[in-house]
């Protein structure tokens, strides 16, 4: 599935696929379903911070957020694993698959990466998230109804 996506006032294509996880693999080392599932639990537990703040002043505030990193957790989260996922689902649409699928290696995501501004990437998580979800989706129907 190919999705246009803004990222720093620029349109461009992000492609997910049945690769896209194998492509992950392969470049970070770790599982793409590993670190959804990391984020998914980092934000819960940052949603549950922003509960509690809403609700506390002074002294009380200052301490939970001195005590409590789960929202330092998910900006370190979301700071790495966004832009990896993006550069993934970027090659699949931009470039051919023999390129891509040959050609892996940190200094090119480094370099498509420095095309951006530190939060382009971020600000559009939830569109990549969005992706992932639509391409991860499985439909079926029941055959006896």
């Amino acid at each position: 599935m190919i999705r246009k996506i803004n990222i720093g006032n620029k349109d461009e294509d992000f492609k997910c696929s049945a690769a896209t996880s194998i492509l992950y693999k392969r470049l970070f080392g770790i599982s793409l379903t590993t670190e959804i599932t990391k984020l998914a639990s980092v934000t819960k537990s940052a949603e549950e911070v922003r509960k509690k703040l809403s609700n506390l002043q002074g002294q009380d505030l200052v301490d939970l957020l001195a005590n409590d990193t789960s929202l330092v957790d998910l900006t370190n989260t979301m700071n790495q694993i966004v832009p990896q996922m993006a550069y993934i689902m970027w090659l699949e649409a931009n470039k051919p698959q023999k390129e891509v699928f040959k050609g892996l290696t940190q200094e090119d995501y480094i370099l498509w990466l420095s095309e951006y501004e530190p939060n382009d990437l971020v600000n559009a998580s939830g569109e990549f998230i969005d992706l992932w979800n639509a391409t991860d989706r499985t439909y079926s129907s029941l055959k006896n109804q």
